[in-house]
């Protein structure tokens, strides 16, 4: 008996499509097991074989999630390097009055450590959670900027405006990331 005969259920049996929906639909097929909530299952297929099928919760939940959380990691290294290597400009852009090496190390060093970090592992829910902390931190040092007698106001407006957006995808990504329950043996750093 070939596949296309089987008594697979027709969402079973559809062209490319959203393999989560089809491994849920598959595993109500099988018993009513869904298999977002067994890693493993086996089974007898139509033709008297056995099959396994296994998924991984941190690929199966939070799908968007780890992409969101890399690409922040992005952002994170292109920042860090700005930082890291360019003080100056960044003290002169936002027109801040702190010395290059303390722009470094609280700007520059912070975002290149969390951004390689995600980079490496993008669902280390407690890397996202430092960073929600280091935006706090320059949520508050943007806010002593954007004072009238700043020349660059309107640029560190700008980047608080910016520096919020992000402190709400990084809480997302954090809470999203830290609700996820892992079944490797090494259980994934947070």
């Amino acid at each position: 008996m070939s596949t296309r005969e089987t008594s697979a259920p027709a969402e079973w049996r559809r062209k490319a499509g959203d393999i989560s929906h089809d491994l849920l639909s598959l595993g109500r097929w099988m018993g009513g097991k869904p298999l977002a909530h067994a890693p493993s299952v086996e089974f007898t297929t139509p033709s008297g074989g056995r099959m396994r099928l296994m998924t991984d919760r941190v690929r199966a939940r939070p799908a968007l999630t780890p992409q969101l959380s890399f690409m922040l990691g992005q952002n994170a290294i292109g920042l860090g390097v700005w930082g890291l290597l360019f003080p100056k400009a960044v003290n002169r852009f936002l027109g801040v009055q702190a010395s290059p090496q303390a722009t470094q190390a609280l700007f520059g060093a912070r975002e290149m450590a969390t951004g390689v970090s995600l980079f490496s592992n993008p669902t280390r829910s407690g890397v996202l959670w430092a960073r929600v902390a280091g935006d706090l931190f320059d949520i508050a040092v943007l806010s002593r900027l954007n004072r009238p007698d700043n020349p660059k106001r309107g640029n560190a407006r700008m980047a608080l405006g910016v520096v919020l957006a992000v402190t709400a995808l990084d809480a997302i990504a954090a809470a999203r990331l830290s609700n996820v329950q892992r079944n490797s043996a090494s259980g994934g750093a947070r």
